[in-house]
């Protein structure tokens, strides 16, 4: 019985234009973000990767300097780009690719993207993840709404209920059907996101950024099945209840509209009320400020206490009345206490600035068993390595990357005696001594915790939409 009526209710979706026409339209949208994406993640890949050839060829060519001006020159960093934001970008748009590392100070990602787009992107970008979370749930209201209210309204509920039929076979039998549908159309969608992808994954660059872990394509799977599952349960739900199909269309387009447009504005306002982020200017400025008083200026060494009780203490350590006398060039032991000290302040303020903004994520993401699109949006980002938790990743891999640029200067400037302040001028055997940034993506585990509000949002809708709808067919009457 239960698979007859998915078979009916199949046939008679591919049967209607309207939903053909709508079928097609999608699948056009999700072709077109899929391989544009796929154009642009490749032509990113190449110009970062270009990039960073050509930052290291610039390194290691420098002209002769001091350790100490070689810290000051610096060297740029380059975010690798998630072979899976093809998918979902993400805020890959907003949050910078790229990290200039320099001695005494942590610098936050430059050049993003978002900067140099138009006012229109405010509006978002068509990419496959956001089809799926806006435009597949609408799809889905033109599928369901006249699905038990159309029946009601022509008369055809009370002959089938006459028959004997349980109402929950009949709402079973009609999700069925409809699921299938809904698999025929985004199947060949996913087959061409996965030719997409090991495309990429094919790059004879062979680096990490074009590597792919395609178990996380499977939790991506998983997640927007649930997500358009519990949206077609509930839109099933709504036209079991409702008198007509009018009525039920009214009500899921409003609900469309609350999920899709209204909460994840709100939801966004909220956090950050509840947790507001701090202004560019005022951040650098404590920033400075903990410098002041916590660090130590390595410039004018003995200019502060703080200083002359260091000099004191590696005097009696070396049992040596002058610094002078010292078997190393004290400036370059001021230089790693410096960094050292600084360290500890740029840990404690940039932890607690990013422990701030994923604290914004996970309200917005619990916001979402209110609305839906929010807990697959977060899920989705997580596992596309391009949500906030990936970023902060690179970050701080890419800072532990500039304390071993300056560790290498500054203690080469501390064994040299000669040469001036800062030690003789050096070449490119000093420049060599510094190792390529080599980022490793972190692995799935990372993913999965970080979507794991997301999924646990995602799984409770899908629990109540489904068990709303089976309530709702007790109550499934004729009239």
């Amino acid at each position: 019985m239960i698979l007859s009526i998915a078979f009916k209710e199949f046939r008679d979706a591919w049967r209607d234009g309207r939903f053909r026409l709508g079928a097609v339209i999608v699948f056009a949208l999700l072709g077109v973000a899929m391989l544009l994406a796929w154009q642009q993640v490749e032509r990113a890949t190449e110009e970062r990767q270009a990039a960073a050839a050509l930052e290291r060829e610039n390194w290691l060519n420098q002209t002769d300097k001091n350790a100490h001006s070689a810290t000051h020159y610096g060297v740029y960093v380059f975010k690798p780009v998630p072979v899976l934001s093809v998918f979902d970008r993400g805020l890959e748009p907003y949050v910078g690719n790229t990290f200039f590392l320099e001695g005494h100070r942590q610098n936050q990602a430059a050049f993003l993207p978002a900067q140099d787009a138009t006012a229109m992107r405010r509006f978002g970008e068509l990419t496959a993840a956001t089809a799926l979370q806006l435009l597949a749930p609408l799809l889905i209201i033109l599928l369901t709404f006249g699905a038990l209210a159309g029946e009601r309204e022509k008369g055809t509920l009370r002959q089938v209920l006459s028959l004997g039929v349980r109402p929950w076979k009949l709402v079973l039998g009609k999700g069925i059907g409809l699921g299938l549908v809904l698999l025929s159309l985004f199947v060949p969608v996913a087959v061409l996101g996965t030719f997409v992808m090991s495309k990429l994954t094919e790059a004879p660059e062979g680096t990490d950024a074009a590597s792919m872990d395609w178990g996380r394509m499977a939790w991506i799977t998983g997640a927007y099945s649930a997500y358009l599952a519990a949206i077609l349960a509930t839109s099933l739900g709504v036209s079991a209840l409702a008198r007509t199909s009018r009525s039920a269309l009214i009500i899921l387009l409003v609900f469309w509209t609350v999920n899709a447009v209204l909460a994840p504005r709100i939801a966004t306002d909220f956090a950050q009320r509840l947790h507001p982020t701090p202004k560019l200017a005022d951040f650098e400025t404590e920033v400075q400020e903990s410098l002041k008083n916590e660090g130590m200026n390595a410039h004018s060494p003995g200019g502060s206490k703080r200083q002359q009780e260091f000099i004191k203490k590696t005097l009696e350590e070396h049992g040596v009345s002058h610094p002078s006398r010292l078997p190393f060039n004290i400036q370059g032991l001021f230089m790693l206490e410096s960094e050292r000290l600084g360290d500890l302040v740029f840990d404690r303020h940039f932890g607690e600035l990013w422990d701030l903004l994923e604290r914004q994520d996970r309200v917005v993401t619990w916001s979402g068993l209110v609305a839906p699109l929010l807990g697959v949006r977060s899920a989705s980002m997580a596992l596309s390595g391009t949500d906030f938790t990936h970023h902060r990743h690179f970050s701080v891999a890419a800072e532990q990357h500039r304390r071993t640029f300056t560790q290498i200067l500054n203690k080469d400037e501390m064994t040299n005696m000669s040469g001036g302040h800062h030690g003789p001028a050096k070449g490119r055997e000093l420049w060599e001594q510094l190792p390529e940034f080599d980022y490793k993506p972190p692995d799935t585990a990372l993913a999965i915790r970080a979507a794991q509000p997301g999924l646990v949002v995602l799984a409770v809708w899908l629990v109540l939409s489904w068990g709303a709808l089976f309530a709702a067919a007790q109550r499934l009457k004729p009239n």
